[in-house]
């Protein structure tokens, strides 16, 4: 068989027989499996393609009725009074031309009688004066009831949406919800949705008010000029739709990747230390770049097609005032209408659809929140196939005995890959069973079986039955059920908050008392009750300031106090010490009286005591029994507990003239240092300001400017700024000529030649609505591209920046600058405020506000500005007096526009904080589903999201009316302003100062200028706000690293050879600086040597690990690698020859082999395989249906925690590293996979002394010491200094010494 040739085109760095690990025995089964697996690769990109592209075009946009579903009776109430506001403001223009027209009116009927034409005039005024009046109460309900409304009904909605997250079954975890997509939803989508709702809708409402009664004055006044509506609304319609159809595609498009983007910020800042350590930044740069990219390449759609619309917009709307004036003409000269009425008729069916224009940004808010909306709903209305909804059986008494009947299972996401095969077991109530066997056996499943995560199915087939007390659990209440079993996982869960809180998710009517006593039991009192706020301690997100042994003990409270009949335990003391393990093992022993206990265990330690132990081997029962009759009858438990007993080795002690071991040792002293130093564990990442609702302080930065948003642009961008403004500004030139010609026009309906004169101005209307066209797609489309690319390089500042030389670790240049986020030090990670759920907010929602101010606001305020300029100066040149009364009148809307400014920045800011609070919850809750539904936690996380709401609602309530008065104020102004010009008019008229014609003339210019005054001072405080929302997000990219992981830039060539030395390490943690964690420490490790880490929880241990990998820095002293201060090194380059794995390890949301390749990325197939193998993985690997393509699901949740802990193994063999660091690395892991990885770890070939560069340099974290024995050398801590150091038996001789106890005490329980 030629596998040369069969391997042509496998996406390979190295050639095949260059392997430089591994026994080349396996040649051949690695050759065929990568050739299978590069050939799936492929195959499977395309498919992945194919799905994504299809999604896009099948989402279809939901209707806009939907988005409304969650107005209540006051809702409707609020939108009929805003509606009715909306309308009152969009009337009052027709209305004005309206009385334009009775002005007209008033000079065309009075020619050569300036008197009569005066007291006409006089007669209009009036009622200019009224219509100021009426649009100040319009304008208060037209804000005030859309913005409040909006506010609530988008409460309503996110509550409907995290209640459905929270109800959902495991499985929609599993296959469709990940933490990234919540957070889009809950963040981005729903601000759409409010806006689409809430002001947008108003304005639309307001816009097509202007055209309906503009159509109906021009009825009244001239029929004729009515009917060419008939013709312009179908052009402009037609127009909208097409603009509508292209912008829904591009719209979910972007969505799509927008939650991918999402995805790839939270999995990257969830696993920063997993990133960190194995320099996975560029892998997520790339990722991250080429997403935005992918935006950028819409954005160039969505420029074109929005610029073409409003383009063709304004070319129909000047090609059709062209018309109409020329058919007005018509209809004066045949006397069938006069001047006035006639010119009514074209202003208000011309601006009425003008104002269907204005509304075309709304339609793109309309599309966008659609698109989005269809997301939301569908996760909404999904329908879980395990529902608590659904009531069932409740027991009057709740016996724990469990039958599981013929099960057979597979999970959802991999239907083919059965997990239980024909599984039975019947347990009877009050007992406790041990499940043991091999990772990934279905030990867990079973666990997850019993609290009906999932269901029996073999594809969509059931498959056997799950009963307790003889009760299908698919007929008893689901609520029920899970109140009624406890469970304490293998990696435990917590929610921000104290640890108070925290216990009373077991049971939120537990007393005081209660809680200290299931504390106690726990053991987890003793270092709680040390802590300065006790109880009332804040955790942080996700019980990130608690050591993992604290976490697993509150679990194991938690379950405690929850008392319940059945409770499970997986793995609930791996992360503990010996002695702590001890301890709660003895009060789980008393807790387990009379309840039915299920035990998952690798250390046979713990489940020796255990009336049955069951050993499962491929998904079945293959025997069970007690410890002893296991030991005779079964030969995988009798090597499982041959590999955990120390006797052997103890006997070997003995001989060489050991103390007894029988003679229990006396661990009082020790118990009480070890508790201390818990407490100093807790405290050393304990934040100052522990509660994140308190104030914290900020580091000092440059404030976001207007500046600041033209971020990273170039000059070629900026020349696209410059073409943009150019068509913005030649775009606004259109309502002052119009302003001027159509008084003229008007003027002109009362001369003989009336016809021609129009006639010629109906051409210049014509060309000039052409080239709007071309200005109109200059503009929108230079300014929409600039926007995306601001954005885009202010989100890959934030995230990842592009590298500035990129150059193989093998030479002698190698330099990332990574962005503001990635930059930052582990402890800026560990603060409250930069949780993962903020931090993606700013990078992804916040810098959206870029394009908003750029694409959607600068262009539109060019061209006000413009607009402003050419209607000043005309106005000016026309009747200089008229000229500056509108000059005048200008402050009425500049006060109105900074009142509204002071209101929009004000309400933004309070609205986005209080939301973020319930982002962290959503975030948090689904992170921690499963934890969430076994203590059916849904109602308590409810109420805190509808506490979250509050204040946002009490705000926008405030600030709604607030900002509702003073819009009202500003049209009122606004009005007056014509009713003032008007009366001017009539005053310079009856002086003789000037002509009525050039009176009228400058007051329309200026008049018809107003609007682009409104909105320039509507879009300010836009602008303002958004500046203000993108202030965090500058105050990251402005902080300075304490940590730098690019100096120094230079490199050396060579590799470094693994030597490590503490010198007089005193070490606290940034955040709880007054805590001495590590204490004068001194400690030299040789290249190549084995050295394990041992000592109670809260030692130091891994705190030398994180030193090691310079996470921090020490307060005093100095950490040497190859005796050359870590300090001088590239943390990027040194990095890449340190291997980390993780006790609680930590995968992404992708394929098996991109999980492997992590941090590898020039690894070959070949070597991929390779290492599987060597973490006992492949096969595992093999028996899937996708193979090395099969997906772990997010956080890794698709399978076991042995499992991950093997491909995090693998994924570490694959860098090769100098330097290995363990931490408790298979603490997840039974025996014999533990003793082929160990093999693996250390084994000959990749420690071979011909090859002394590459020896590899290792320390282990270790709890069981069973897995440190062989260690070179063995170094005990307590109280952050080194207390023993040495071999194995020089340390067990010394009895008095700390390693000695821990060395008795897990033998005796063995």
């Amino acid at each position: 068989m030629n596998h040369e040739n069969d391997l042509r085109w496998i996406p390979c760095s190295r050639p095949l027989l260059t392997l430089k690990f591994g026994d080349h025995r396996h040649l051949t089964t690695i050759t065929t499996v990568v050739a299978i697996v590069g050939n799936r690769h492929k195959e499977m990109d395309e498919v992945e393609l194919e799905k994504k592209e299809k999604k896009a075009v099948q989402s279809k946009p939901v209707s806009f009725g939907r988005l409304l579903s969650y107005a209540d009776t006051v809702d409707w109430v609020l939108m009929g009074l805003g509606t009715v506001g909306s309308v009152v403001h969009g009337m009052a223009q027709p209305i004005g031309y309206l009385l334009l027209g009775k002005a007209l009116e008033a000079f065309g009927s009075n020619i050569g009688d300036q008197e009569a034409t005066v007291r006409a005039l006089e007669k209009v005024i009036p009622f200019v004066w009224y219509m100021a009046i009426a649009t100040l109460p319009a304008g208060l309900l037209e804000i005030s009831c859309w913005m409040y409304t909006s506010e609530r009904q988008l409460a309503r909605m996110r509550l409907a949406f995290i209640d459905s997250i929270l109800h959902q079954d495991i499985e929609a975890f599993d296959t469709e919800l990940t933490t990234a997509k919540v957070i889009a939803c809950v963040t981005s989508h729903m601000s759409i949705i409010q806006d689409a709702i809430g002001e947008k809708l108003g304005h639309f409402i307001s816009c097509f008010s202007t055209y309906f009664a503009g159509v109906v004055i021009a009825l009244a006044c001239c029929w004729e000029v009515a009917l060419l509506s008939l013709m312009v609304v179908p052009m402009i319609l037609a127009i909208g739709a097409t603009y509508t159809k292209k912008m829904n595609s591009l719209s979910s498009l972007r969505t799509m990747y927008l939650s991918e983007a999402t995805s790839i910020v939270e999995q990257t800042l969830s696993h920063i230390g997993t990133v960190f350590s194995f320099v996975g930044e560029s892998s997520s740069i790339k990722s991250f770049t080429e997403n935005i990219r992918q935006q950028y390449i819409i954005s160039k759609k969505e420029a074109g097609i929005k610029g073409l619309s409003l383009g063709l917009f304004q070319t129909v709307t000047f090609c059709s005032w062209a018309l109409v004036v020329w058919i007005g003409a018509v209809v004066v000269v045949a006397r069938r209408a006069n001047g006035g009425e006639t010119l009514a008729a074209i202003m208000s069916i011309l601006f009425g659809a003008i104002s269907i224009t204005h509304a075309a940004p709304d339609f793109q808010i309309f599309n966008a929140a659609r698109a989005t909306g269809t997301e939301i709903f569908q996760v909404i209305e999904r329908k879980p196939r395990i529902s608590s909804e659904k009531k069932g059986v409740t027991l009057e008494k709740f016996v724990g005995v469990i039958e599981l009947d013929r099960v057979s299972f597979a999970y959802p996401s991999r239907p083919n890959k059965l997990i239980l095969k024909d599984f039975s077991l019947c347990m009877a109530a009050g007992k406790v069973y041990a499940l043991v066997g091999s990772s990934g056996c279905g030990k867990s499943t079973i666990l997850s079986l019993v609290q009906r995560f999932y269901e029996p199915l073999a594809g969509n087939k059931v498959a056997g039955r799950v009963l307790i007390h003889g009760h299908d659990v698919k007929e008893l209440d689901l609520k029920f059920l899970r109140r009624n079993v406890a469970a304490v996982p293998q990696e435990p869960a917590l929610f921000s908050g104290t640890i108070d809180d925290n216990l009373r998710v077991g049971n939120a009517e537990a007393t005081d008392e209660e809680i200290i006593k299931a504390a106690s039991a726990a053991n987890a009192d003793s270092f709680i009750a040390q802590l300065p706020e006790k109880y009332s301690t804040w955790v942080g997100e996700r019980g990130v300031q608690l050591s993992g042994g604290q976490k697993q003990r509150i679990a194991i409270a938690r379950a405690i106090l929850k008392n319940s009949p059945i409770l499970l335990l997986d793995e609930a003391t791996s992360a503990l010490d010996s002695e702590s393990e001890k301890l709660v093992q003895d009060a789980l022993g008393r807790v387990m009286q009379g309840k039915t206990v299920i035990k998952i265990a690798h250390r046979t330690s713990t489940i020796t005591s255990s009336d049955t132990i069951v050993v499962v081997e491929n998904g079945k029962v293959a025997q069970s029994g007690s410890h002893n009759e296991l030991l005779q009858s079964s030969n995988f438990y009798r090597n499982l507990f041959a590999m955990h007993s120390m006797k052997p080795e103890l006997e070997d002690t003995i001989s060489r003239g050991t103390t007894n071991t029988n003679e229990k040792p006396d661990i009082t002293q020790y118990r009480s240092s070890s508790q201390q130093h818990e407490v100093n564990e807790m405290l050393k990442s304990q934040p100052i300001n522990a509660n994140p609702t308190k104030g914290t302080k900020t580091t000092k930065s440059r404030s976001a400017s207007f500046s600041r948003i033209w971020y990273g642009l170039n000059k070629f961008e900026f020349a696209k700024v410059a073409l943009g403004s150019f068509g913005a500004a030649f775009s606004g030139i259109s309502k002052p000529l119009f302003g001027f010609y159509i008084m003229t026009i008007g003027v002109a309906y009362y001369k003989e030649d009336a016809k021609s004169q129009v006639g010629k101005y109906s051409i210049i209307f014509t060309v000039v609505g052409f080239l709007t066209l071309i200005t109109h797609i200059l503009q929108h489309y230079h300014y929409g591209l600039v926007g995306e690319k601001a954005m885009g390089n202010l989100r890959v500042a934030l995230f990842s920046d592009s590298p500035k030389s990129e150059v193989p670790f093998s030479q002698t240049r190698f330099l990332y600058i990574f962005a503001a986020v990635l930059r930052n030090e582990v402890a800026w990670f560990e603060k409250p405020e930069n949780n993962v759920g903020f931090l993606a907010m700013h990078i992804v929602s916040d810098t959206s506000m870029i394009k908003t101010i750029i694409s959607d606001r600068m262009s539109v305020i060019v061209q006000c500005i413009s607009s402003i300029l050419i209607a000043t100066v005309v106005s000016m040149k026309v009747n200089w007096r008229m000229g500056l009364v509108a000059w005048a009148l200008m402050p009425c809307h500049f006060i109105g526009g900074l009142i509204q400014a002071k209101s929009a920045k004000g309400f933004s800011g309070d609205s986005a904080m209080a939301h973020r609070q319930l982002v962290a919850l959503a975030s948090e809750s689904v992170s921690h589903i499963r934890t969430v539904a076994s203590f059916v936690y849904e109602e308590q996380l409810l109420k805190k999201a509808q506490f979250s709401l509050e204040e946002p609602r009490r705000l926008s309530r405030v600030q709604s009316i607030k900002y509702g008065v003073f819009q009202g104020v500003s049209l009122c102004l606004w009005n007056i302003a014509h009713a003032v010009a008007l009366w001017y008019t009539t005053i310079l008229v009856d002086k003789h100062q000037s002509s009525f014609e050039d009176g009228i003339r400058s007051y329309q210019i200026f008049s018809l200028t107003v609007p682009s005054i409104t909105e320039l001072w509507t879009l300010i405080p836009t602008v303002i706000s958004a500046i203000t929302i993108l202030k965090p997000a500058f105050e990251i990219l402005d902080r300075k690293t304490e940590i730098p992981p690019d100096v120094p830039e230079t490199i050396s060539s060579e590799g470094i050879t693994g030597r490590i030395d503490f010198e007089s390490i005193s070490f606290r943690y940034p955040s709880r600086p007054e805590v001495v964690v590590l204490d004068n420490f001194n400690l030299s490790i040789e290249t190549g040597a084995y050295v394990a880490l041992v000592g109670p929880s809260g030692a130091g241990k891994s705190s030398v690990l994180a030193l090691i990998l310079r996470f921090y820095d020490p307060f005093k002293g100095r950490v040497l690698v190859d005796s050359k201060d870590i300090k001088e090194y590239n943390l990027h380059w040194l990095r890449r020859q340190i291997g980390l794995v993780q006790q609680e390890p930590l995968l992404f949301s992708s394929s098996i082999r991109d999980n492997i390749f992590y941090g590898s990325e020039g690894a070959s197939e070949t070597e991929v395989v390779e290492a599987a193998m060597e973490a006992n993985i492949h096969d595992f690997i093999c028996s899937l249906p996708n193979g090395y393509d099969t997906v772990v699901g997010e956080k890794g949740c698709q399978i076991s925690g042995g499992q991950k802990q093997r491909l995090a193994i693998a994924r570490t063999l694959l860098k090769r590293p100098v330097i290995l660091l363990l931490d408790e690395a298979t603490s997840a892991l039974d025996s014999e996979t533990e003793r082929i990885i160990m093999q693996a770890l250390g084994s000959s070939k990749r420690r071979r002394d011909e090859e002394a560069s590459r020896r590899i340099t290792r320390i282990t974290v270790a709890h069981r010491l069973s897995t440190v024995v062989n260690s070179d050398t063995i170094v005990v801590m307590e109280n952050g200094r080194v207390v023993q150091m040495g071999d194995h038996s020089t340390l067990v001789a010394d009895d008095n010494g700390v390693y000695s106890k821990l060395f008795q005490l897990q033998s005796h329980d063995t």
